[in-house]
């Protein structure tokens, strides 16, 4: 009988991290075969991004000088959308002497839950994951005893890039081949599979949604669409403006313990006053995401995002049109944000001046504290008004 791990996704692409965690699960648990499984994306559904034929080519050329790795169609040959209880089913009636082992990634454990016919794939599959964060191998292990079943779970080396952020850089111009299989690199920059025009909104745009309630995302898309707008009268990219305005809110509903982890993985120091504030740690933490995990690389775009609750002196003035677009976004209703919105088309520091006036206010009658950046771009927009 032989053990045989199916790891299936969007690979788009497959990069070093995917062949890195295969190899330390393959050898952890013994296994003799892996099936690697691009999953079925219609064609409609990502537009900008890989189709079919081009994820399974890629992985085909990622995997054909190792010999434990098996590149399989299946779940393109099913219905439009494939269910990895259905392909287990599958792999049970060709392998039926064979031990069938779900492998999967970290966060894919900690939304198990989720996904459809779960508790059947418990009860008949091993399942196997590992993850290099002892925050994330904590919240692994707590998932796996809540769902039961045989669930392994270990630390281990992982390469720390993900697809999007390869699309998205291939999206500004730059190449990610240092993440890649050589041939799988060449194969990008021959058809431009990352390249065409609308990319990079497609990518933050996904991303954003994934991370984001209904809600939320409403909120982004609306603040975008004010960006857009403030760009095309203050002469800025438009491009970039409805960009920055889609991601500045990324990190808002992440929880505390998540916020202040990444923090410290992520080398932030917070200061004394910051550390009490953490309504404005989800802008902190969305700027080096946005920078570091989704390989965003405009300065105004990150600065846009990192200040963006707070403002602060010396704003470019396209960070001053994305945090005066998080004001007056269409799903703003109070009588002030509809005032900004007529000041705005007049005059961008006034109606951040007002608007700055009425959050020291209204902090000041909260007894809440009053960030010293927002304190000083008062103090700055003030100055510029009385002279």
């Amino acid at each position: 009988m032989s053990k045989i791990g199916l790891f299936g996704g969007t690979f788009n692409p497959i990069h070093n991290g995917h062949i890195l965690f295969l190899q330390q699960i393959k050898e952890k648990y013994c296994l003799d075969k892996v099936i690697l499984m691009p999953s079925n994306i219609p064609p409609h559904k990502y537009s900008a991004l890989a189709t079919n034929n081009e994820r399974f080519k890629m992985c085909k050329l990622a995997t054909e000088e190792i010999d434990y790795i098996a590149v399989s169609d299946i779940e393109y040959k099913l219905s439009k959308k494939s269910y990895t209880s259905n392909t287990l089913k599958i792999l049970k009636k060709s392998y039926p002497n064979d031990e069938i082992y779900l492998i999967i990634g970290p966060d894919m454990l900690l939304s198990f839950d989720k996904w459809y016919e779960y508790n059947s794939i418990i009860e008949k599959f091993p399942i196997l994951s590992g993850t290099s964060s002892k925050y994330e191998y904590e919240l692994m292990t707590s998932k796996a005893k809540e769902l039961g079943g045989n669930i392994s779970v270990f630390m281990m080396d992982i390469l720390k890039v993900s697809s999007t952020y390869i699309r998205i850089k291939y999206a500004q111009g730059e190449s990610c081949a240092e993440y890649l299989n050589k041939k799988v690199a060449q194969y990008i920059s021959k058809e431009k599979i990352y390249m065409k025009e609308n990319t990079f909104f497609v990518e933050c745009y996904n991303t954003v949604r994934n991370q984001l309630s209904k809600k939320r995302f409403n909120h982004c898309l609306m603040v975008a669409k004010a960006a857009k707008e403030l760009a095309k009268i203050y002469n800025e990219d438009e491009k970039k403006a409805e960009i920055a305005g889609l991601l500045h809110d990324i990190m808002k509903e992440k929880d505390n313990a998540f916020l202040l982890h990444f923090m410290a993985e992520n080398d932030i120091i917070l200061s004394k006053l910051e550390k009490n504030c953490p309504k404005i740690w989800h802008s902190i933490v969305g700027a080096v995401y946005c920078e570091k995990y989704l390989g965003i690389e405009d300065e105004n775009i990150i600065n846009a995002i990192r200040y963006h609750t707070t403002a602060k002196e010396g704003m470019s003035k396209f960070e001053k049109i994305i945090y005066i677009a998080d004001c007056i976004s269409d799903d703003r209703k109070y009588k002030e944000a509809e005032i900004e919105r007529e000041m705005v088309k007049k005059d961008l520091n006034m109606a951040i001046f007002y608007h700055l006036k009425n959050t020291i206010i209204n902090l000041c009658e909260q007894k809440s504290v009053v960030h010293p950046d927002t304190v000083n771009c008062y103090n700055e927009l003030c100055a510029d008004k009385t002279n």
